[in-house]
């Protein structure tokens, strides 16, 4: 039987997957600006032998409606980030995945905040990689054009190559000497040049930064797209999927390993999770009514303007009893996918706007008893070949402690899920231990040889 890995789906703000939900007294995520909170939280997590804490994040403001963005929650977040030291510091097992652009950041920078992050934790850091499909962003940053999507992927290609030169290449294992008496930090002969010329990005210069005990953090993509999951295939060892039935979920997961093996990797050097959403108590009847009332929280006004700034189609301008078809985004594509591609029949507008406002931006979810809901997640298990779940709460601490509570044992006593923690890196956790670094059938290894450091775009790397 599969041994799942468990995650939480965060966010440092207020707001998630439930817009309007903040407003509810037991959601405690309004103070996600004090750090105590999120110690509380990462504790918490860790009793519960959860692997990760996984944060979305992105850039880009309320451009067209302002007024309803801040009233109701979505125009503030912090950085995730600089949560992660504290929180590493508070815990001994418990990762940390956290969300940066390729299309936004600087990839020495950003190489340099990893491997900083990976010495702090100890090798309890992981990396999801996203290309940022709000257009606003570029307001931000000074861009007077928004990239188109599949482009997005070709630039993150080159973002990962640079970053693989930098983590994998630039310092050879022992090149550290720390020899005081000869004043000897580091073996010069083995920290080696970086000399990037591609389309994107030229970078030229040593990382600053000594290997950390992962080099590479682990690498998360999240994206359902076409081109997205190519580049899971490629560069992911955790993909975060979202499919609207658990038969499409079954054939994307089963794409991501054929893509996988199609570019000499082990299909199963990758981790596949998808959102998971849990109501649950002691019966099913108290469960549903729970579940009905964390719903009557919900702010359909500030349901739909999500959706209009996830995707850029704004539901309320279209006619309701038209069909919701040949639609085109280069936004996020996810959540247009799952009423056209990927639906069994037309969908008319109402329908869309009914089922978002039903399920919202959330996975998988299951309303019962602790049983069924265990039962659930090893039929889900079973039937997609998923190898884990990323929670995503109604309200925090609320949802944790009831599935830690209720759900956790049950799992662990089917042998779904571990009793106790193995020792190593967030790596190692995953794959098996003596595994830190990237295996030898993943792309960025090949960086490790200081001659691969030229750069490689003419010979058809990226």
């Amino acid at each position: 039987m599969k041994q799942i890995h468990l995650g939480v789906f965060e966010v440092n703000a207020v707001n998630h997957l439930t817009q309007g939900i903040w407003v509810h007294p037991e959601h405690r995520r309004v103070n996600f600006t004090s750090i105590d909170y999120w110690i509380e939280i990462a504790k918490l997590l860790e009793r519960g032998k959860f692997d990760f804490m996984f944060f979305a994040d992105t850039y880009g403001y309320p451009k067209n409606s302002k007024e309803l963005a801040f009233r109701e929650g979505n125009g503030g977040a912090n950085d995730p980030m600089l949560l992660v030291p504290a929180l590493a510091q508070a815990t001994e097992h418990l990762a940390f995945t956290v969300t940066t652009s390729t299309t936004y950041e600087a990839p020495v920078a950003n190489a340099r905040r990893f491997t900083t992050l990976d010495h702090v934790t100890k090798g309890r850091i992981g990396y999801n990689i996203v290309t940022t499909s709000n257009p606003t962003a570029a307001d931000l940053f000074g861009k007077e054009e928004f990239i188109p999507h599949d482009e997005r992927y070709d630039r993150a290609d080159e973002f990962l190559e640079i970053s693989y030169k930098l983590w994998e290449g630039c310092w050879q294992d022992d090149a550290i000497v720390l020899d005081r008496a000869n004043r000897i930090f580091a073996d010069p002969d083995k920290v080696h040049y970086l000399d990037h010329q591609g389309k994107y990005f030229r970078v030229k210069g040593f990382h600053s930064a000594p290997p950390s005990p992962q080099r590479t953090p682990v690498l998360f993509q999240a994206g359902s797209s076409e081109r997205g999951r190519a580049f899971a295939a490629r560069h992911a060892e955790g993909v975060f999927l979202k499919a609207p039935s658990t038969e499409i979920l079954r054939e994307q997961v089963a794409d991501i390993r054929r893509r996988a093996a199609s570019y000499g990797r082990d299909p199963y050097g990758i981790k596949v999770f998808t959102g998971l959403s849990v109501v649950t108590a002691p019966t099913r009847e108290e469960a549903q009514r729970k579940y009905e009332e964390y719903m009557s929280y919900q702010s359909r006004e500030a349901a739909l303007n999500a959706y209009a700034t996830i995707t850029g189609i704004d539901l309320t301008k279209l006619d309701p009893d038209s069909y919701f078809e040949n639609i085109s985004t280069e936004r996020g594509q996810t959540h247009t996918d799952r009423y056209t591609k990927y639906s069994k029949t037309k969908k008319k507008v109402r329908e869309v706007i009914d089922d978002f406002l039903k399920k919202g931006f959330r996975g998988l979810t299951v309303v019962g008893s602790p049983t069924e809901v265990a039962d659930q997640i090893q039929a889900w298990v079973e039937e997609t070949d998923v190898d884990g779940f990323n929670l995503e709460p109604y309200v925090t601490p609320g949802s944790y402690v009831d599935f830690i509570e209720l759900v956790v044992p049950i799992l662990q006593e089917r042998g779904l899920f571990k009793k106790e923690y193995a020792p190593g890196t967030f790596r190692e956790k995953l794959f098996g231990q003596g595994r830190p670094r990237l295996p030898g059938h993943h792309p960025g290894s090949r960086y490790r040889n200081p001659d691969t450091l030229k750069s490689a775009v003419a010979e058809g790397s990226v």
